[in-house]
């Protein structure tokens, strides 16, 4: 049985493609599986390909697609189109600043069978410089138990079922570039259609280090993307009526907890989870506004 394995290749991420395919070489894969990874790129890259090539050849089934537009979406509905026209029984995601733990594959194709489910996701761990940024790293991903049904899931580690997908003109949406979420709203599109989505806490990624992060500035920029993006998400899930009085209802919710967890402060991370409470609340108000950064957070 085909699966195919995208992962979309950034300029700014190259410097991890090493430890990416040396993880990507340890992979364990069942029997009776075949797996062909599939990189995109923006731009024909040289380097890129000949690094692919010297860790990869003859030893994993791979190809490099390239994308004529730039931008997250743009790269995983190459991938999707691809995996389409090719029918494996199942198709995954992950990023290209991660590492892979070995037993990944085959954990994921165990429990998507075992659990009857169409779409399965796990947890990113983080690697840091200074072990404070992990905290607030772990305040930022969601907080899941092991078998638990959700809505959505991210594409840093994703495994579902193309069959889902026969038939559905449903792709990542591409104008949610610049602002994120575009698979936060992909997987609450196939929620909405009743297809199961749970969370297997054994299939672990680990995000390598990112210096760029490690600073409380951008911990505030992403969490105001949060409120930003969720504003769209909202109006294409639910409709713009109810989608707004649910943005309005989130606002006042984001805004409670914040000051609820400011009057507390019995943890040190109080304050960082009601600051970032905030920032989401403010970005909500910049979304009604139709606010659009200029490049991805």
């Amino acid at each position: 049985m085909k699966v195919f394995l995208g992962i979309s290749l950034s300029k700014q991420n190259f410097k991890f493609i090493k430890l990416l395919l040396k993880s990507l070489l340890f992979l364990e894969i069942p029997k009776n599986y075949n797996l062909k990874i599939v990189f995109i790129l923006e731009k024909k890259n040289f380097y890129i390909r000949e690094v692919i090539k010297k860790f990869l050849f003859k030893k994993r089934k791979y190809i490099i697609l390239y994308t004529e537009f730039s931008g997250i979406p743009e790269s995983r509905n190459k991938f999707l189109k691809y995996a389409k026209k090719h029918v494996p029984k199942f198709i995954g995601f992950l990023d290209d600043d991660c590492v892979v733990n070995r037993k990944w594959l085959k954990n994921m194709i165990k429990f998507i069978n075992k659990e009857n489910c169409d779409i399965v996701g796990g947890p990113q761990l983080h690697k840091v410089k200074k072990s404070f940024y992990l905290d607030l790293f772990n305040l930022i991903e969601p907080n899941r138990e092991h078998l638990e049904k959700v809505d959505w899931i991210a594409t840093n580690n994703a495994f579902l079922r193309l069959k889902i997908l026969k038939n559905k003109k449903i792709f990542f949406d591409k104008k949610l570039k610049n602002i994120g979420g575009s698979d936060q709203l992909f997987f609450k599109q196939l929620n909405k259609m009743n297809f199961v989505c749970r969370w297997n806490l054994k299939s672990k990624v680990t995000e390598n280090i990112h210096i760029n992060r490690e600073n409380l500035k951008w911990f505030l920029k992403r969490n105001l993307r949060y409120g930003y993006s969720g504003n769209y998400i909202d109006k294409k899930i639910y409709g713009t009526i109810i989608g707004s009085l649910l943005i309005i209802l989130k606002i006042i919710y984001s805004t409670s907890v914040s000051l609820v967890l400011l009057l507390l402060l019995m943890k040190k991370n109080y304050l960082y989870k009601s600051i970032f409470f905030f920032m989401r609340s403010i970005g909500r108000i910049l979304g009604l506004v139709n606010y659009t950064p200029k490049k991805y957070i």
